[in-house]
């Protein structure tokens, strides 16, 4: 048997009532909070490789609506509503700010939290994340139509790995439900927002982006990232996508410092 490319999380996953849906979620480590907001095909146990932050802070790491254990894939599949449920969850855990690191689709929802609810983001940190659908390199949304859960049987070990985590906790329709909603239905028409959204976004941010990103152009990022007013751009040498799975020792050091340098 091949051994787990991402470590395995402790099995503690709790659970918030959001009045119409319920989120699970991890609550590990303890200190300065950072929220995590993981893919699409995947749900928080994707983030299990950086659990050795929990020596210095507190990973809180929900599942999406309709991902995982979480409810809610009845409900509205768009990036301002992941957001919206990010400020639902810190408020049921009493948090008034946080850090909040969001890969991908969880990296568009971030975007939103920062626009609409800046005093909540304490920092912002984006890995393999579009604004747009311009954001995308030449071919990557034609792609998402074509994509089936047939197709994902070819995709890297890596991939194979998370979905099968996340697809532990949905059933057969559940998973064709999910393709509908999300693969062919959020992915091809969000994120849109334009470059000068963020010309005065006031968070302090990071942008990680994989050396061998195959989805976000590099272009798109470095102009994201010449637009936030505080906001710098770390290529994540070796990485795809998926540089936190991919690079997790370099992205895990990458987090530290640039935490670190905001409270020195």
């Amino acid at each position: 048997m091949q051994a787990e490319l991402i470590a395995p999380l402790p099995d503690e996953t709790r659970e918030l009532d959001l009045g119409t849906h319920r989120i699970a979620y991890a609550d590990l480590g303890s200190g300065e909070p950072i929220v995590f907001m993981h893919g699409g095909l995947m749900d928080h146990q994707s983030w299990g490789n950086q659990l050795p932050l929990a020596d210095r802070f507190r990973l809180i790491m929900p599942d999406t609506r309709g991902h995982g254990r979480s409810g809610g894939a009845d409900l509205p599949a768009t990036y301002a509503a992941f957001g919206d449920d990010v400020i639902d969850i810190m408020d049921g855990l009493g948090l008034k700010d946080s850090t909040i690191v969001g890969f991908s689709d969880g990296g568009c929802a971030a975007l939103h939290v920062a626009l609409k609810h800046p005093h909540r983001v304490r920092n912002l940190v984006l890995i393999g994340t579009p604004y747009s659908l311009g954001a995308y390199n030449e071919g990557v949304v034609d792609h998402f139509h074509r994509m089936t859960p047939e197709s994902l049987e070819a995709a890297r070990p890596l991939v194979k790995e998370v979905v099968a985590k996340m697809r532990r906790h949905m059933s057969d329709e559940d998973w064709r439900a999910y393709f509908r909603r999300v693969i062919h239905g959020l992915w091809p028409s969000e994120p849109n927002f334009a470059l000068s959204d963020f010309a005065d976004m006031p968070v302090r941010t990071l942008i990680l982006h994989g050396e061998h990103e195959r989805s976000v152009s590099v272009q798109a990022s470095q102009d994201l990232a010449a637009t936030i007013p505080d906001c710098r751009l770390i290529y994540v040498p070796g990485a795809t996508h998926s540089a936190a799975q991919d690079e997790p020792s370099f992205v895990n050091e990458a987090l530290r410092r640039f935490l670190n340098e905001a409270v020195a």
